[in-house]
């Protein structure tokens, strides 16, 4: 994936105040519930995507129902299985911060080759310019 810009880190907003999280019945699957857990800042493009993929490389991926609306992250789980999908978001959101530490330094490496290439560039063309200039002027 090649995106250029620069990301932040996002985390869960702790500590999670367990009395203002949403929860609420899946209207899809009786047995689930959907908890909106919330996120210490909106998510950038390249954010959501990295997680994204780390989602979709998740072992366990056809039950992991996870989705960020905003400044939430919206889960999907049974009553019993709340204690694991938790762990187990937590892991998903410290994966995609590191994902996004790598992101960030290739897309600084790439930015100070292009820097560097333009610099390189500008000089060429100043010593053709100059060359140009010597044999007109004779």
């Amino acid at each position: 994936m090649r995106l250029a810009e620069l990301s932040e880190k996002v985390n869960i907003r702790h500590p999670v105040d367990p009395n203002s999280v949403t929860i609420y019945k899946d209207p899809f699957y009786p047995e689930a519930y959907i908890i909106g857990l919330p996120l210490d800042s909106e998510p950038s493009y390249v954010w959501l995507r990295l997680f994204e993929q780390e989602v979709w490389s998740s072992l366990d991926f056809w039950d992991r129902k996870v989705v960020i609306v905003g400044k939430e992250l919206k889960l999907v789980t049974t009553r019993e299985r709340v204690g694991d999908k938790l762990g187990w978001l937590e892991e998903l959101v410290a994966a995609t911060n590191r994902r996004v530490e790598e992101h960030n330094k290739n897309v600084k490496a790439m930015k100070e080759v292009t820097e560097q290439k333009s610099v390189d560039e500008e000089d060429i063309r100043k010593e053709l310019s100059r060359w140009l200039l010597r044999r007109v002027s004779g």
